[in-house]
């Protein structure tokens, strides 16, 4: 058989493909994704170099290893953080608009599809990667990077790239929505990222990705094949497992069981309060009449003429929850292990900062994607045009989806309230100084209290203003969660970083630092702790200070959704 007729029949034109780079290069946010992570590789890789490697001419040769290894541990962070984003909507974008039945009604076979969804987000993310090639030429030219290092840590990136996107593909394909399909890639990378830490080591893949073939000054192919063998097979395994469930669950249902328990709490709440407050108005026929209602329907009889009593209904024959039942269980344990702490040593706080920045990062992870997800969520489902063809008011709307979002944060607040209690208690009887024994416990708890009415509206604002503005809902909920962390995170990384270099003024650590919510928690913590009374002030003060400027923000932005929403929803 001749060539022509052998790559006549070969399949060259992949329309899908063409379809998704022409649709992702008409998207404005995809140049202003590349120019944002442009300057942020190159500003940082500055920082870098003016805190590290720029002590002189001379010196300066031979120092080519750190610059290099920070670039590769930096592509090794956008790999993992900004892939899955892209790629987890390839297929469950199209389970959303129910558009992926008329994919199968083309003549595209189903692996067809598979690589052409998979290449269409793949190359985008590859661009991305491109841009670090001069940086690299730079640490190079510095000295102490061979050449064997350079390529083989270019290659394993590139593997990197090829398995990440294909766990996030199946995990697409897998899932009936985007944010599911994300959650699910997500937590894969983390737990691999979590096996792989070793020791001192922080991510295993690093160390290999920034040393390359141990004695190796050029390219040997032994260490490559091995390499390829280790990320190609993860790689055909996930596309594979894609095509095998493309067409299985391409029409599956939405379903999301925490959120099926969460109504089952919020319920279970109503109801209980239903029976308390027939209980406590016995001559109220209304709430007699509502808690007869309650029992009927548990109970499943039309009609029970006998006494009943709360004791025997809560405890025998109303089912709880099962998202309150774990959490009476591991609130016990949490409380088990704080009481034999503070037994054991009582001015050690008793493991409470722990247990406080456990349940802060799980405000900070799920409020800011719940409260973006209101209104996407809604236009995803196309439920917001006929909400606005009714007389409900924009206020009246807004309440009505964040209600969900003021019931979690109210669920997530009580916890907290209760270990505020507790550990302000035990500041009030392992207080040293008698003059403060009861200043540092009520300074405790203001803090402390002030910390979870103010954040928590503020991110749920916030987020919400997001998720009104951003049509797109994996955008959205990635801008939200990203602003967040960024909020938290930058300002003590940035004022340490700022100190050590010496562009930061002697003075303007603090301040900086106090920006961050994380040191206004950690200085609730620290009120009753032994110290320098002036900085706990100084601390206290700025504390305020950043609590007051939230405040203010966060009535910014209440007013700025509750006037602008007609506008923003289209309205008006």
């Amino acid at each position: 058989m001749s060539a022509p007729k052998l790559l006549s029949r070969v399949r060259l034109d992949w329309p899908l493909l063409g379809k998704e780079l022409l649709e992702q290069s008409a998207r404005r946010q995809m140049y202003i994704v590349r120019v944002v992570y442009g300057f942020v590789l190159f500003g940082a890789f500055c920082f870098y170099y003016a805190r590290h490697v720029a002590e002189g001419p001379v010196l300066a040769l031979g120092g080519g290893s750190g610059p290099f290894h920070f670039l590769v541990g930096a592509q090794i962070a956008t790999i993992y953080l900004f892939l899955p984003p892209l790629m987890a909507g390839a297929l469950a974008q199209e389970k959303e608009r129910d558009t992926l039945g008329l994919l199968f009604l083309t003549d595209l076979t189903p692996w067809e599809l598979v690589l052409q969804k998979y290449f269409g987000r793949l190359i985008p993310m590859l661009t991305l990667l491109f841009l670090s090639l001069p940086l690299l030429a730079v640490t190079y030219s510095l000295g102490g990077v061979s050449s064997g290092s350079l390529l083989y840590s270019a290659f394993t990136l590139f593997l990197t790239c090829l398995w990440v996107g294909a766990l996030a593909l199946e995990c697409s394909a897998h899932e009936a929505t985007t944010f599911q399909a994300l959650l699910r890639c997500w937590g894969f990378c983390l737990a691999f990222a979590t096996c792989c830490s070793v020791g001192s080591t922080p991510f295993l893949p690093i160390l290999f990705l920034t040393t390359g073939p141990p004695g190796v000054n050029g390219l040997f192919f032994v260490p490559l094949v091995g390499t390829a063998v280790i990320y190609l097979a993860p790689t055909l395994f996930f596309l594979a497992r894609a095509r095998h469930v493309l067409e299985t669950r391409a029409f599956v249902q939405r379903r999301n069981p925490f959120g099926h328990q969460f109504k089952k709490l919020d319920q279970y709440w109503k109801d209980l309060r239903k029976l308390l407050r027939a209980l406590s108005r016995r001559r109220d026929g209304e709430a007699i009449a509502l808690a007869e209602q309650v029992i009927r329907k548990e109970l499943g009889v039309t009609g029970d003429s006998r006494p009943w009593s709360l004791g025997e209904f809560l405890l025998m024959r109303m089912q709880v929850p099962n998202l309150l039942a774990w959490g009476i269980i591991l609130g016990m344990i949490v409380l088990i292990i704080l009481a034999t702490s503070v037994f054991l040593d009582p001015k050690s706080g008793g493991g409470f900062g722990f247990v406080i920045g456990a349940l802060w990062i799980v405000v900070l992870l799920t409020v800011p994607i719940q409260s973006a997800n209101a209104v996407a969520s809604e236009r995803m489902s196309e439920r917001i045009g006929p909400i606005l063809t009714t007389p409900l008011t924009a206020r009246e709307i807004l309440d009505e989806w964040l209600a969900p979002v003021r019931r979690w944060s109210q669920f997530l607040a009580r916890p907290l309230f209760v270990v505020f209690a507790i550990e302000a208690v035990i500041k009030l009887y392992t207080s040293e100084a008698s003059s403060e024994r009861w200043a540092n416990p009520a300074l405790y708890i203001v803090v402390s209290v002030l910390t979870v009415l103010v954040y928590f509206a503020l991110a749920r604002w916030i987020c919400f203003w997001i998720g009104l503005r951003i049509r797109n809902q994996i955008r959205a909920l990635m801008t939200a969660l990203l602003l967040v962390v960024a909020w938290c995170v930058i300002p003590l990384v940035a004022s340490g970083y700022l100190v050590q270099t010496g562009l930061l003024p002697p003075g303007w650590e603090q301040p900086l630092r106090y920006v961050s919510p994380i040191s206004v928690i950690d200085t609730a913590e620290a009120i009753g702790r032994s110290g320098d009374r002036a900085t706990n002030v100084a601390m206290i003060e700025l504390a305020f200070i950043n609590l007051g400027i939230a405040a203010i923000l966060l009535l910014a932005i209440r007013q700025r959704c509750l006037t602008n929403t007609d506008r923003y929803l289209g309205r008006i």
